[in-house]
């Protein structure tokens, strides 16, 4: 039988933020607070587990539950992001044991970690130290990522949002070019540098009249010269053409199209950005055709002036879940999402063990790609129109209503 733990939590969060990442720790907030006979505090790391190994820790009790709940609405991760990369425990031996002499001295029998793949990491290398000096602490990581990359989840809360945001903005861009008789070649670049779940998003726009004529995604290779054949022949015929891209679409040799610079961040990771300016610039001058390109960048992820209700209701929900199964002794997992149903949408949560998800990415499905790999089928907005929520007074699908000709 397994011991009843008893003492305090931590909660870290890691990674980019999303719209949603906040309301993933209200959750655990205030499911903590159902158990005072098992949870006497609770803290949150101040920038994760570069913030921990500071002692630079927040106590969750000086915030009223008012106070709390703007959490909801709050961009960014409220308490501090971090890309720190530990090492293993034999490089790193000092700051394992700083982590577990901090852990003691605050009691933190309970961890949650917030974040995607390489936070999955992260949370591992820790519970399997706490295990390896027999520190008794259990762990769960709870899952977010705006770029749907984690295997073996259906989704990934921050995603919803995420994607929503983006169908708007690409049916508000269309609208907006298609008010002249002579539009743009606008070229729309969103973030995913292995993963086109987000630009596959915006495929959403179709349900409000917009028409994307090209979308690109990492997972197939992206040639130069059939890009610039298409667009031209499909402004010679419409006078505008729609292009939505991934930030990480790559060549036929694995070369990103465009790179922002040669900076790598703590994990190794490319830090991408220029490709939508990149190929704007050379629909100007090889094509001859006026062109702009949009670069989303943060605010994809920053959405939290219309998210997903479904994403926030989730977001909370898989937290909760979290600090359940924690009390009950399961350790060293990752909350899941499965899908139950499209009609009537339904999901259920479990558990995974985390080296399952750790430092992995799950890929868009060629499935849902067109034959020309230039475009995304229907099959893909079945997946996705669920997560994005609808608010019946403003929105249909999701999307922000328009009126059409």
């Amino acid at each position: 039988m397994k011991k009843r733990l008893i003492g305090n939590l931590i909660y870290g969060q890691s990674g980019g933020p999303t719209s949603v990442i906040n309301s993933s720790a209200y959750g655990l907030f205030t499911e903590a607070k159902k158990h005072k006979d098992r949870i006497n505090k609770i803290y949150a790391m101040h920038y994760g587990i570069e913030g921990l190994l500071k002692e630079d820790i927040i106590d969750i009790d000086n915030y009223s539950d008012k106070e709390l709940k703007n959490l909801l609405t709050t961009p960014g991760s409220a308490f501090g992001s971090n890309r720190y990369k530990l090492g293993n425990d034999v490089e790193d031996k000092d700051k394992f044991d700083k982590i577990i002499e901090i852990f003691k001295k605050y009691n933190i029998r309970f961890f949650f970690y917030n974040g995607g793949n390489d936070s999955m990491e992260t949370i591992k290398k820790i519970l399997d130290y706490a295990k390896k000096v027999n520190y008794d602490m259990c762990g769960i990581g709870i899952p977010k990522t705006i770029d749907n990359d984690l295997p073996y989840l259906d989704h990934t809360p921050g995603y919803g949002s995420a994607a929503k945001f983006i169908a708007n903005v690409v049916s508000q861009i269309y609208f907006d070019d298609n008010s002249y008789i002579n539009g743009r070649v606008n070229i729309i670049e969103i973030m995913g540098r292995n993963a086109g779940w987000l630009t596959a998003s915006s495929s959403l726009a179709t349900l409000n009249g917009a028409i994307i004529d090209l979308i690109y995604v990492p997972e197939t290779p992206f040639n130069i010269e059939e890009f610039l054949k298409k667009v031209e022949k499909i402004y010679q015929n419409k006078r505008r053409c729609l292009v939505c891209v991934s930030e990480g679409i790559k060549d036929k040799d694995g070369n990103f199209i465009s790179a922002f610079s040669n900076d790598y961040d703590a994990f190794g990771h490319n830090q991408l950005g220029g490709v939508g300016i990149f190929l704007s610039s050379l629909v100007t001058k090889r094509l001859n055709l006026r062109s702009r390109y949009i670069e989303l960048s943060l605010l994809q992820r920053t959405n939290t002036c219309f998210p997903s209700d479904v994403d926030v209701k989730e977001a909370r929900k898989v937290a909760s879940y979290a600090l359940k199964v924690a009390l009950r002794g399961s350790t060293n997992k990752i909350v899941t999402i499965k899908r139950v149903s499209d009609e009537p949408y339904k999901i259920k949560l479990g558990l995974l063990n985390i080296a399952l998800v750790a430092n992995k990415e799950k890929y868009l499905p060629l499935t849902y790609l067109n034959i020309e790999h230039d475009n995304i089928l229907p099959s893909f907005i079945k997946y996705a129109l669920p997560l994005i929520g609808n608010d019946s007074k403003k929105e249909e699908n999701g999307l922000y209503k328009s009126f059409k000709l």
